[in-house]
């Protein structure tokens, strides 16, 4: 019986003696904050590890211009950082590229970011400390960082690729000039003051050699930006109040080396030869772009009334829309005359409907384009539809028209995390702050 009192005595002790204190309270980490950015242009992917502690603040597997754009939580105090090779091997995995230690301080934003040539063994880190501004209501701020030692790669090439860029802040289908750069002569390595611009409105950037506005080397949309929904914080962008960015210049990638080469796949405009004279075209200053036609026979039916099927008997070039969208940023190439040429902004999307024979109720514009039945159903008849799938930008310049040459163009979306072209200088974005 003493026996028994025991053990069941010393299993309640234990239990006591397991349960915890009700008013313990976990300490609270230490936060400071980082944007990463791998700016080297001449090796694979990239390990940027914290290997002092075990935290989530690495930057892991980044090709050259791959970025963390977001402000990530670091722990504050002295952290031991290394780059090394991204690889499975371990022989490789193991290539230390950079050893530092640096002391981040609690709530102090950071950017850390890679530079200079890997296989010449340059590869240095950046890290620097954020300050960024509160914009005026109805605004945000944007500032320029320059790491494109030169502007080699650059469409239609510019005598000199080390030329200093001025860059031009601009609104929905604006071309450089009439004014001065927003920013102007930026110096390799240099980072410019913040520029306050009002929000509201579609921006682009454009980048042009000092004191020139033509040929441009580079042209990005800056992203839009998002509003807060339920739950989520608000996108920065230029379309969000209180959004601070940086745009970031990056060259091209070395190409002898494994860093990415790669670019937008080239698409194609109408190259039948009985739409050359509409292949592409200028009126104005504005170019008209055709990629295609379709020609079907509609409102078809037999001599009883009966509806027959409409029939496609003509097609040319992709014989659908073009994969642009209104507002995007286009590289266009092959056209012999260069002003056709080079970065440009989609202006609109110019698709037209002919109906033949023409009536009354044909809808010829707009989203519900359709030509109007015959008048007499119990005839046999056999309207035709043509459409031609065009779109529009505007140039400066006055080319012969129409143009000649096999015409094409790539798409560049807005996109934070990295520029799809490695084969010409780009911008890239972070966000300093969040709205």
């Amino acid at each position: 019986m003493t026996r028994l009192r025991l053990c069941v005595c010393g299993v309640v002790a234990v239990a006591l003696g397991c349960k915890k204190d009700a008013t313990f309270t976990e300490p609270r980490a230490a936060y400071a904050h980082i944007i990463w950015l791998n700016a080297v242009p001449d090796t694979g992917q990239l390990d940027v590890r914290v290997v002092d502690i075990p935290t989530n603040a690495s930057f892991m597997d980044a090709d050259f211009r791959s970025s963390q754009p977001f402000p990530l939580p670091i722990e504050a105090g002295t952290r031991h950082i290394k780059v090394f090779f991204s690889s499975t091997a371990d022989s490789l995995a193991k290539r230390v590229f950079l050893d530092t230690t640096y002391t981040f301080i609690e709530n102090q934003p950071y950017f850390f970011y890679l530079t200079g040539p890997a296989r010449a063994g340059g590869i240095h880190a950046s890290i620097t400390t954020l300050a960024p501004p509160t914009p005026p209501a109805g605004q945000f701020a944007i500032r320029f960082l320059n790491l494109a030692p030169s502007l080699a790669g650059s469409i239609r090439a510019i005598p000199d690729t080390t030329a200093y860029p001025d860059l031009w802040i601009l609104g929905r289908n604006v071309k450089p000039g009439g004014g001065a750069p927003s920013v102007a002569a930026l110096a390799p390595n240099a980072v410019s003051p913040y520029v306050m611009v009002d929000t509201g409105a579609n921006y682009h950037i454009a980048l042009s050699a000092t004191g020139t506005t033509d040929p441009v080397v580079t042209q990005v949309m800056i992203p839009p930006g998002d509003t807060a929904s339920p739950g989520t914080q608000a996108i920065a962008g230029s379309r969000i109040p209180g959004s601070v960015l940086t745009a970031i210049i990056v060259s091209r990638s070395d190409p002898t080396s494994a860093a990415p080469q790669t670019r937008p796949t080239s698409q194609r405009t109408d190259t039948s030869v009985s739409e050359a004279s509409r292949r592409i075209t200028l009126s104005g200053d504005t170019v008209t772009v055709q990629v295609g036609s379709t020609r079907i026979l509609v409102n078809r039916h037999s001599s009883t009334g009966a509806t027959r099927a409409d029939s496609t008997i003509g097609r040319t070039g992709i014989a659908g829309p073009s994969p642009v969208a209104r507002g995007q940023i286009i590289l266009v190439s092959g056209a012999a005359q260069p002003e056709y040429n080079g970065w440009q902004e989609v202006l609109s999307i110019a698709d037209t409907l002919i109906c033949s024979p023409p009536d009354a109720g044909d809808v010829v514009t707009g989203t519900n384009r359709k030509c109007a039945p015959p008048a007499d159903t119990t005839v046999a008849s056999a309207d035709t539809a043509v459409t031609r799938f065009r779109f529009r930008y505007r140039i400066v310049g006055t080319p012969a028209s129409p143009g000649t040459g096999t015409v094409v163009y790539r798409i560049y979306p807005a996109n934070f995390t990295t520029a799809m072209d490695f084969v010409t200088p780009q911008i890239i974005f972070v966000v300093d702050k969040r709205p």
